[in-house]
């Protein structure tokens, strides 16, 4: 690869990053307050709790989110559900690792409980509608 194309691939990535950015601050933001609300602590619902879940919640988007929202960046679609799907599996992923994480419990129980489809599919939703409006430019296929 010659130095010329190594220039413009980083060109183009300069020009994606504040995007990546802008998707994953909104996201995290915007799952912490649908986290508060639906806890029924609307109380919490305050500057400063919103932001303490927004740091629990981007560690699960940096690992699984974002590397999926690169690799779709490659075929950008807005409001895809195909990619809605594969967010909703990495989900599932994503909460029963961080769940048996911070359990140390291997039991399969945390599939029984309501709340695991219900942070999954929540996560997933939020970080696709802002993927779609700040990332997926192009509404045909690439």
């Amino acid at each position: 690869m010659g130095i010329g194309k190594l220039s413009e691939k980083a060109s183009e990535l300069s020009d994606v990053i504040p995007y990546y950015f802008f998707c994953l601050f909104f996201s995290c933001i915007s799952f912490s307050v649908a986290i508060i609300v639906f806890s029924g602590e609307t109380s919490w619902l305050r500057p400063l709790p919103v932001i303490i879940y927004s740091f629990y919640v981007v560690i699960p988007y940096l690992l699984f989110a974002v590397p999926l929202q690169v690799f779709f960046n490659k075929y950008p679609r807005k409001f895809n559900l195909f990619y809605l799907f594969v967010y909703i599996i990495f989900s599932f992923i994503a909460v029963f690792i961080f769940y048996i994480v911070e359990n140390l419990d291997f039991a399969m129980n945390v599939v029984k409980m309501k709340e695991y489809y219900e942070l999954s599919l929540s996560a997933s939703v939020v970080f696709w509608i802002w993927d779609s409006i700040f990332l997926q430019k192009k509404t045909d296929s690439s």
